[in-house]
């Protein structure tokens, strides 16, 4: 018992002393002495380095983890999806996106080759496409086809004995022949002869619209600039109208339009009876065009020849009162006689402006 309380009094004693020599220490050295040493900033200031220099590396480290970690993530996505999507034994679709390169999409086998493979064509529809297509062809598209060009010749063609190519003269004669009266004539002058005449009048001095009129129209006829340009007759009896226009003296003033009317009878209603006269004067007319003009070439707008290559005509009936039209022209020739009534105002003497 005495050895026991002999050892608590001396642990006692060593806790006191330590604790003395602790306050000693603490006295000697304050934290304020520490804090404003040089050696505790510098330390200080070498820990705060190595903080700062360890965040940013440690946040460069990271950066090129995340984003492969992020590709890595997409790249097996898609490679799921697509294992997903595509279905056994087959590969997958392929996608096409509007910032890649563009590549070449082929056709399926199974679509016809259109525009190949037919001498007139036609595409590869088989026979029975191409039989119904040349049925809706007319007669005139399919010679137009085959040959390209219509062997017509319009020019061999007359209406009322009139044809093209007459000169004045001549078509008055053939209309009088066929039962047909002048009922009126025009006169012209080329537009460059006119306009000419037109300023040297004003320099005689006339000014009034009539003797001015008076004026070019005898200059014109002293020079033989002016024409016939139309003639217009008349059959009352068989109430028929045929006018002819005619080209310049450039081109010997002859016949390049044809135009025929024959008016029907615009009194018939729709009784039986007038019925009866209209299908009557369509059968009548379709036949005597076939008899005196041949097949048209082109059936559906009765037409013979063909425009812009050669002389046409071309017939024409009402569905209401059956009026009958006929129009034979050559469109060349009015295109001619443009260009040499240009060409012979180039080549006027123009020394006379000048006096040089």
């Amino acid at each position: 018992m005495k050895r026991i309380l002999f050892f608590i009094f001396g642990a006692a004693l060593l806790s006191s002393g330590q604790q003395a020599t602790a306050q000693t220490w603490d006295d000697l050295f304050d934290e304020e002495d520490l804090k404003s040493s040089d050696i505790y900033k510098a330390q200080k200031e070498m820990s705060e380095q190595k903080k700062s220099s360890t965040a940013s590396s440690k946040k460069s480290e990271q950066a090129p983890v995340k984003s492969a970690d992020s590709q890595e993530v997409k790249t097996s996505k898609a490679s799921t999806e697509e294992k997903n999507e595509a279905p056994s034994g087959k590969s997958a679709p392929k996608t096409f996106s509007l910032f890649s390169a563009p590549q070449a999409i082929q056709a399926p086998a199974d679509l016809p080759e259109l525009g190949t493979g037919a001498s007139n064509g036609l595409p590869e529809l088989g026979k029975s496409a191409k039989k119904r297509h040349s049925d809706s062809l007319s007669l005139f598209e399919m010679r137009t086809r085959k040959s390209s060009f219509s062997d017509t010749n319009v020019l061999k063609f007359d209406i009322a004995g009139v044809k093209l190519r007459m000169t004045p003269e001549e078509v008055v004669q053939s209309a009088q022949e066929s039962g047909f009266s002048i009922k009126f004539k025009d006169w012209k002058i080329p537009d460059p002869d006119e306009w000419k005449y037109h300023r040297q009048c004003l320099q005689q001095m006339f000014f009034t619209h009539n003797s001015k009129k008076q004026c070019i129209q005898d200059a014109a006829r002293y020079n033989e600039k002016e024409y016939i340009s139309r003639l217009v007759f008349e059959n009352k009896d068989l109430k028929e109208t045929l006018s002819v226009e005619f080209t310049s003296r450039a081109t010997d003033n002859q016949s390049y339009r044809i135009h025929y009317i024959n008016k029907g009878n615009h009194s018939l209603g729709t009784t039986e009876e007038a019925r009866y006269f209209k299908k009557k004067r369509r059968r009548d007319f379709f036949e005597a065009l076939i008899k005196k003009y041949g097949p048209p070439d082109d059936e559906q707008s009765l037409l013979w020849g063909m425009s812009g290559l050669n002389a046409t005509l071309q017939a024409e009936i009402s569905n209401t009162f059956l009026d009958i039209s006929l129009v034979m022209e050559d469109s060349l020739m009015r295109e001619k006689d443009y260009q040499k009534i240009a060409v012979q105002d180039a080549e006027a003497n123009v020394l006379e402006n000048f006096s040089f």
